[in-house]
């Protein structure tokens, strides 16, 4: 969880310049047969002046406004459609050494034991996604998330280590040949002290070769088990990988992971190997190796077909946030924080035929006295595009339950995409625990971690763009129509480049049930200062983009100091409508998240009101847009 912290010094600069648990379904079989459920959204109760038109004759039910579950083109992630009988549960050696190559003694040890690890497990999973087995190997990893995913994937066959599994012989299990060491052809070989990279290159030759990952240091024990050498890595380069296994590796995701460099070995991870593995995709990092990388990385974001995921990260001690982040947007892609999350080629197993019938909580905009005017306000939470951190227990406990969220009306970025992409189950329960359906929840980045003025600007996609653009927005419409999602969340460079405009308008167009748009600028959060862009849809509603005005941010925007600037910038005799990030790492005296919206409210002026960022939007549309926006609320019920 280490996304956005680089961003401090930067915005800092910028700054001083201008001075009780609802149940949880699983569904096992797929999507649940007959119709889908009313979708859950709180009855209109306007009063009498609320400005609210009475309903037209052929009103239809606003929680009607979802679309069915299908195949609407919106899935891009690797999927793999596979029945396993059951599994290897696969445990750790030596985990808390696994980023750590000088560690001497067991094959099982260190970096490079990890590495194995991750060998085994990707070798096993590929032969299971190619059918050649019924069975599957699952990497030791807890939490609510991975057990209630790992509980579809049958029956356990045993608990075994990579170094078992690799060496020792076993006999069948309820009849099925669960052999694991005939799947591996031999061993690749690395050199992870004097070159860390070698474990990135070793990682797309072992799903060539179907090959374990060795290290030079431990390849005896290999030899001795009966291995031969399929390809030595130990002194080889990114670029005569790319080179020499680009054609034997799928294009539709790629595999972005640090490794270590000298006087920094600390910062290698060995993550997410086993998925790379499993699906045939390469793996790549800017730094760490014989030579930088960034060249090659934007030739191997050239190869990738158009809109793919690049999952993983690289390490912010070695390279700026951006300096991997801007590249995958200018060529046509979607960054995922997904570097220390686990097992995604079992967990995102036969996905799209697993989406879940579950719908986010809305408010009937109906339901909104719109003659009460103010200076409102709404807060949102920061980072919900990182995977690996809304998919633990962490996100959940000290973010999505606090009570403090509901009392402040907390919006909460989600990347319902990768969601639904890699962990379904997961999205399901993520949507039964909303804390409110004021508790809005936002559609984020659409996709993954991009810039919209940057995405699809260099390269083969450039000439592109405008096609690009269209599938990603079409994308995001799908996801966001089926599971009843109003309002989507966004990132720019600069919000007031017309490329960023063209792409904005592109996600209206594709999506006529989209209410709203917030967006923050990548350095500072803020820098659109409020200032808000309106875009037409195919009905002819206008629909609007607000970009963030305020931040809580330790050491650079605290509640008080927020409070405070609200209080003197926003006219009282005005109506405002104004939205406030809540930094997802930031603490403020022991008081995180939400805690810190309570904070800043307590320091605003009575003539504030807070409410959930859909109300906010709604009231704008009022505000901006009466005569259209009467017409609109006509049309519902």
């Amino acid at each position: 969880m280490r996304k956005y912290f680089l961003l401090f010094a930067v915005i800092l600069a910028a700054l001083s310049a201008c001075k009780k648990d609802v149940p949880f379904s699983v569904y096992y079989g797929g999507v649940p047969s007959g119709d889908v459920p009313p979708g859950p959204v709180v009855p209109p109760t306007p009063s009498e002046d609320s400005m609210v038109p009475e309903s037209n004759p052929d009103a239809v039910p606003y929680g009607d406004l979802v679309d069915p579950l299908r195949d609407a083109g919106q899935f891009f992630i690797p999927q793999n459609d596979f029945s396993p009988k059951g599994y290897w549960y696969v445990m750790h050696t030596d985990y808390n050494h696994r980023e750590d190559p000088s560690v001497n003694g067991s094959a099982g040890a260190g970096l490079q034991g990890y590495l194995l690890m991750h060998s085994v497990v990707g070798l096993i999973n590929k032969a299971a996604i190619a059918g050649e087995i019924d069975y599957c190997a699952w990497m030791e990893k807890g939490e609510l998330a991975y057990d209630t995913e790992r509980a579809l994937l049958g029956s356990q066959i045993g608990r075994q280590t990579a170094l078992e599994l690799a060496t020792k012989g076993y006999g069948k299990w309820e009849g099925i040949d669960v052999q694991a060491k005939d799947l591996f052809k031999g061993y690749v070989l690395t050199d992870l002290e004097n070159n860390p990279e070698s474990g990135n290159i070793a990682a797309v030759a072992s799903h060539v070769y179907d090959a374990l990952i060795a290290d030079v240091k431990n390849e005896q024990y290999f030899k001795d088990a009966g291995y031969t050498l399929k390809c030595d890595c130990r002194n080889m380069t990114l670029r005569q990988a790319f080179d020499q296994f680009k054609d034997k590796c799928n294009n539709n995701a790629l595999v972005l992971m640090p490794v270590g460099v000298k006087g920094h070995m600390d910062v290698a991870a060995g993550e997410i190997r086993d998925y790379a593995i499993a699906n045939r995709l390469f793996v790549a990092n800017l730094v760490g190796g014989k030579q930088n990388n960034t060249a090659l990385f934007k030739e191997i974001l050239d190869w990738l077909q158009p809109g793919s995921q690049v999952i993983g990260w690289e390490n912010n001690d070695l390279v700026g946030e951006d300096s991997f982040v801007d590249p995958v947007s200018q060529y046509g892609h979607l960054m995922l924080a997904a570097d220390w999350s686990y097992n995604h080629a079992l967990t995102s197993r036969s996905y799209a035929g697993r989406q879940p019938a579950t719908r986010a909580k809305v408010i009937n905009p109906r339901n909104i006295n719109y003659n009460v005017k103010g200076n409102y306000l709404s807060y949102f939470l920061t980072d919900g595009d990182n995977y690996q951190f809304i998919i633990t227990n962490d996100f959940i406990n000290s973010y999505y339950k606090r009570p403090s969220a509901v009392t402040t009306k907390t919006a909460f970025e989600l990347g319902s995409q990768s969601l639904i992409q890699l962990a379904p189950t997961r999205f399901t329960y993520l949507m039964e625990q909303q804390p409110s359906a004021e508790c809005t929840i936002m559609e984020t980045f659409g996709g993954g971690y991009y810039y919209i003025d940057t995405y699809s600007t260099q390269g083969s996609s450039a000439s592109k763009r405008a096609a690009n653009m269209k599938m990603v927005a079409e994308r995001t419409a799908a996801h966001m129509r089926q599971h009843g999602i109003k309002i989507l969340h966004v990132m720019a460079r600069s919000f007031s480049d017309p490329r960023g405009q063209e792409m904005l308008q592109a996600f209206v167009d594709a999506n006529d049930q989209l209410e709203g748009i917030t967006g923050v600028e990548y350095a500072p959060y803020n820098g659109g200062q409020g200032k808000v862009y309106w875009f037409t849809n195919k009905a002819g509603y206008d629909i609007p983009l607000i970009t963030t005005k305020y931040m809580l941010w330790q050491g650079i925007s605290p509640p008080a100091m927020a409070a405070q600037n609200m209080n003197r910038n926003e006219e009282a005799d005005k109506q405002t409508f104004s939205t406030v990030a809540i930094h997802a790492w930031s603490d403020f005296d022991g008081n995180r998240a939400s805690d810190g919206a309570v904070l800043m409210r307590n320091g605003l002026e009575d003539r504030f009101k807070v409410v959930s960022v859909q109300e906010l939007i709604w009231r704008l549309r009022m505000a901006e847009r009466e005569e259209q926006t009467k017409q609109f609320l006509a049309t519902i019920k």
